[in-house]
C-alpha cells in the first residue's frame, strides 16, 4: 500500500469524518476524567509513576479511589506524598521485587514501567515474570498494563490489533513478550493498552536541533495527548472490561512534516528541512475498537490540536501566576 501523494497540511488518513469543534478548557478536561468511578475496584496501584502514572495517580485520587504511586527512590515517595498520593519505595528488579507489603493492598494494579534495552533483549521479560510470581502471591488479580504500538512493524498499512507480524523493533518485542506474560497468567485478568506516541505539555520536539535532525517526515504519525491516555485508563476501571487488548491513539494521523512544523511554527522556531529522496516506510494505528468497545471519545483527535491545548494550558498557569 502506497503512500498516498499529499500536500502539507493534508490528513493521509482519518478514523472520523469529524473532530471535535470546540478545545475544551484545561478544568473541562480534568472533571471529564475524574468523574469516572468504579466502587468495584476502590484501591488502585500504580507501577510506575512517571510522565503519565504521576498525573494518573492524581486523576483517580481526585476521583475517589485510593491510589498508592510507586518510586524508587525516598525523594519521588516524598513527591508522591505532597501530591496527596500515597507514595511507596519499589524497586523491581530481573529476579526479585523490593516493595512495601502495604503496596499490593490493592484491587487492581496498574503497570507502566517501559523496556530499557541496553541492559539486553531478555532482562524486561524477565522481570515482568518476576512481578507476575510475586503478584500471584498477593490479592491483585487485576492488572492495566501499559505497552506501546512500537508492538507493530512498519507496513506501510493500516494495523489493528489482529496484527500479528512480529515486531521490528528490539524494545516492541519486548513489549509483546511482556503483555503475554500477563494476559496468560493463570487466575489474572489482564488489559493491555498500546498507546501511540506520547505528546501534549511539556512534551514536543521542541529545539532546532531535533526539527533539523528529524527524518521520516512523510511518515503518518500515531499520537495520543497525555489527557487522553488519562482518560481511557479510568475508562477502563469505569467500564470493568478485561482480557483485551487496545490500540490508543488519536484518529488523526497527519504528516510528520506538518505535525513538526505546527511545532516549529509555535515554538519560534524553522521548520524542518525535506529531503529529496527520503523515503521511510510507516504504519497507520486503527483505534476502531477502542472507540467502540470502550465507548471512548477522545478529547483531542487530532495531533496538531495538541499545540492548542498547550497554549491554553500556559495562558491559565500565567493567569494563576500572576493572581
Amino acid at each position: 500500500m502506497a503512500a498516498p501523494n499529499v500536500s502539507p497540511g493534508s490528513y493521509i488518513f482519518r478514523e472520523s469524518s469529524t473532530l471535535p469543534q470546540l478545545i475544551l478548557p484545561l478544568q473541562q478536561i480534568n472533571d471529564a476524567i475524574i468523574s469516572m468511578y468504579n466502587p468495584k475496584y476502590p484501591r488502585v496501584s500504580i507501577l510506575g509513576c512517571g510522565w503519565v502514572g504521576k498525573p494518573l495517580a492524581q486523576h483517580l485520587s481526585g476521583a475517589g479511589y485510593m491510589v498508592k504511586g510507586s518510586r524508587t527512590t525516598a525523594e519521588g515517595v516524598a513527591e508522591m506524598n505532597a501530591l496527596g498520593v500515597q507514595g511507596c519505595l519499589v524497586k523491581l528488579e530481573e529476579w526479585q521485587v523490593i516493595a512495601e507489603d502495604t503496596f499490593w493492598e490493592a484491587d487492581v494494579l496498574m503497570i507502566d514501567v517501559p523496556p530499557r534495552m541496553h541492559r539486553g533483549p531478555q532482562v524486561f521479560a524477565n522481570e515482568m515474570a518476576t512481578l507476575r510470581d510475586h503478584l500471584l502471591q498477593t490479592a491483585i488479580r487485576k492488572v492495566i498494563f501499559i505497552s506501546s504500538t512500537a508492538v507493530y512493524p512498519n507496513v506501510n498499512d493500516i494495523v489493528d490489533e489482529t496484527s500479528s507480524l512480529p515486531a521490528d523493533k528490539s524494545n516492541g518485542q519486548a513489549l509483546l513478550d511482556a503483555e503475554q506474560i500477563f494476559l496468560h497468567a493463570p487466575g489474572m485478568d489482564t488489559v493491555v493498552i498500546r498507546f501511540g506516541g506520547l505528546a501534549g505539555y511539556n512534551r514536543f520536539p521542541a529545539t532546532q536541533a531535533r526539527l533539523d535532525e528529524a527524518s521520516g517526515l512523510n511518515m503518518p504519525v500515531n499520537l495520543i495527548h497525555r489527557d487522553d491516555c488519562i482518560g481511557i485508563i479510568a475508562q477502563v476501571l469505569q467500564k470493568d472490561i478485561w482480557g483485551e487488548t487496545f490500540n490508543a491513539c488519536a484518529s488523526a494521523h497527519p504528516l510528520k512534516y506538518d505535525y513538526l512544523s505546527a511545532v516549529a511554527d509555535w515554538y519560534g522556531l524553522h521548520r524542518p528541512t525535506r529531503k529529496d529522496s527520503e523515503e521511510a516506510s510507516w504504519k497507520i494505528i486503527s483505534n476502531n475498537k477502542l472507540k467502540e468497545m470502550l465507548g471512548y471519545s477522545f478529547l483531542y483527535d487530532d495531533p496538531l490540536q495538541f499545540l492548542d491545548v498547550h497554549s491554553k494550558a500556559l495562558v491559565q498557569k500565567q493567569g494563576s501566576e500572576q493572581a
